[in-house]
């Protein structure tokens, strides 16, 4: 059996990733009875790349004879990381591959440490709490043809960056203009919401209906911006909401969506806290 050596991840590699992630959730679901998410490539390789590119000291890659069996990735912002990916093929899980990924990633110096997993996913959740990032909500997919009309009584406008900065100092506590930058450029439509003329919330629209991420001030703006994109959605729409976040999370079930699929752990250490006014972008960028 040839080594494994981790060595830094290259956008050549997003192919083979693609494939890691897919025979690693794939066998992780079905093994449960469910059917596995289906990451379209364009979009797994795009966010990706957005990591690879603006914090590619952080993103590895595992490699056995010249295959890569896993692969690690994660942002930094401010004071804050974020874990956003960490898949072994199943063929090469139990042998510390994971684990040596993991530290690879880690770095030094942040206060606030977090990550999203599988509730479903014991091995894992198991090394993320021996590196002290602990379970501290839910996250929860709810899906469905919205049934509301019910606007949250704010006003549209284009969004800004001063606006932008400001709300995900409130609802991440950290800066998050690369991301934007990233979302902006995609297929998404962005739109900044105001109460009385002040900026309170924004939100994200994907094609298909996905909405995130969402941000607002407090848990009753960002809850007024989701509320506005159920009852303008046309068609069915999808959020990722932490339990964290209770308004969003009743709103939502409120409005007809229900829960369609395994729900998620958002896992913490430091100084972070659970947030209380998000909607998620995804796993992968949070």
């Amino acid at each position: 059996m040839a080594a494994v050596e981790i060595r830094r991840a290259s956008e050549g590699d997003l192919p083979a990733e693609q494939e890691v992630f897919r025979a690693a959730i794939g066998e992780l679901f079905r093994g449960h009875a469910f059917e596995p998410p289906d990451s379209p490539p364009v979009g797994f390789e795009a966010q990706h790349r957005h990591l690879l590119r603006h914090d590619g000291e952080r993103c590895f890659a595992a490699e056995e004879g010249g295959r890569v069996v896993g692969f690690s990735a994660a942002f930094a912002r401010g004071d804050a990381w974020f874990l956003s990916s960490l898949f072994v093929l199943p063929e090469a899980q139990g042998r510390g591959v994971g684990r040596r990924l993991l530290e690879h990633s880690l770095g030094d110096g942040y206060r606030r440490r977090l990550t999203l997993a599988d509730s479903i996913q014991p091995v894992s959740n198991g090394l993320y709490v021996r590196r002290g990032l602990l379970p501290a909500t839910p996250v929860l997919h709810l899906d469905g043809e919205p049934r509301t009309d019910a606007f949250g009584g704010l006003e549209a406008a284009t969004l800004e960056a001063d606006a932008l900065a400001s709300l995900d100092r409130a609802a991440y506590g950290f800066d998050r203009a690369v991301d934007h930058a990233y979302w902006r450029a995609g297929p998404a439509t962005g739109t900044l919401w105001l109460r009385d003329g002040d900026p309170c919330a924004y939100s994200y629209v994907w094609p298909g209906g996905r909405i995130g991420p969402i941000a607002g001030a407090d848990g009753a703006a960002s809850a007024d911006a989701l509320r506005t994109e159920l009852a303008r959605a046309d068609g069915t729409a999808g959020v990722v909401v932490p339990g964290s976040a209770p308004l969003l999370v009743r709103l939502a079930v409120d409005a007809g969506l229900r829960f369609t699929k395994p729900p998620g752990l958002l896992l913490l250490c430091g100084e972070a806290t659970p947030p209380a006014a998000l909607a998620l972008s995804s796993y992968t960028l949070f």
